[in-house]
């Protein structure tokens, strides 16, 4: 069970003096069960690729699957949720409920079983009930996007796709948002999440995909991304200073992705320092 991406290429504005070549001859697979972070800079093709991965988008050549099925069939839509980058372009419905309960009324969910499915994704998400007779336009960015989130969870999705999904919240969302990611990894969904805030995720995933130019730049673990030696990966700040640390001298661990970790890092070895200063 798993998505495989083979030799895909996709351009913009084909066949004009406009084309651009989006994607060219990506390949990779995922498995089930993975968390994924796909980075790189703006307009490397990330979002390109999370929107073949759910059949939005169809490849000009190459393929696409998921679980043995073509990315573009109906039958996997409710297996793979998409959540986009700016939320308002995934809502419109009147109510914050009728928004979330829109996919699983879609496919034929009524009554005690409708209000299930919207209340698992509310309580998943952190959504107070006392808004969702509320519009969910009138709510800010971050409420937004955790309506949209719930939207997508309400179907249980098999895959997440998620692009920038801590854009525009707060701390205390942005925490809830990453917990909850996961806590459904750990329920056995497949999260693959786009967003150019690798330190941020990094600390979450289990691979690590970088774009560039549209092509595959690297592709592993967040232990082999961070002794990579390719110029154009970038790093989290944590992580270069860990680095600097250990060029300098100081007995530290390189791949460290949390300023708590590096703090311990820090203090065991001061104390090992000290430790042999009074031998």
């Amino acid at each position: 069970m798993s998505i495989n991406v083979k030799d895909l290429s996709f351009c913009y504005n084909r066949g004009t003096s406009l084309q651009r070549d989006a994607l060219v001859n990506v390949s990779f697979s995922i498995d089930k069960g993975e968390f994924v972070l796909i980075g790189g800079e703006v307009g490397c093709g990330k979002t390109t690729l999370l929107r073949h991965m759910n059949g939005l988008l169809r490849p000009h050549s190459g393929s696409v699957t998921v679980d043995g099925l073509d990315a573009g069939n109906k039958k996997i839509r409710s297996k793979v949720g998409l959540l986009l980058q700016h939320p308002q372009k995934q809502l419109f419905a009147k109510t914050v409920y009728e928004d979330i309960a829109f996919a699983p009324s879609n496919i034929g969910f009524k009554d005690n079983e409708l209000k299930d499915h919207v209340r698992y994704a509310m309580d998943l998400t952190g959504i107070d009930g006392s808004i969702s007779s509320v519009s969910p336009f009138s709510l800010s960015g971050g409420e937004m996007r955790l309506v949209a989130l719930a939207g997508v969870m309400a179907m249980k999705p098999e895959y997440l796709l998620l692009d920038e999904p801590t854009s525009g919240l707060d701390p205390e969302n942005r925490s809830m948002m990453l917990k909850t990611l996961k806590e459904l990894q750990a329920s056995g969904v497949t999260i693959i999440i786009v967003s150019h805030q690798i330190s941020e995720m990094i600390s979450f995933a289990e691979k690590i995909m970088m774009l560039n130019s549209g092509s595959i730049d690297f592709i592993g673990t967040p232990k082999e991304y961070i002794f990579s030696t390719s110029s154009s990966l970038q790093l989290p700040d944590i992580t270069s200073l860990m680095k600097d640390l250990k060029t300098a001298g100081m007995d530290v661990s390189e791949d460290v992705f949390s300023v708590d970790d590096a703090l311990l890092q820090i203090k065991k070895a001061l104390l090992n320092v000290d430790g042999k200063r009074n031998e």
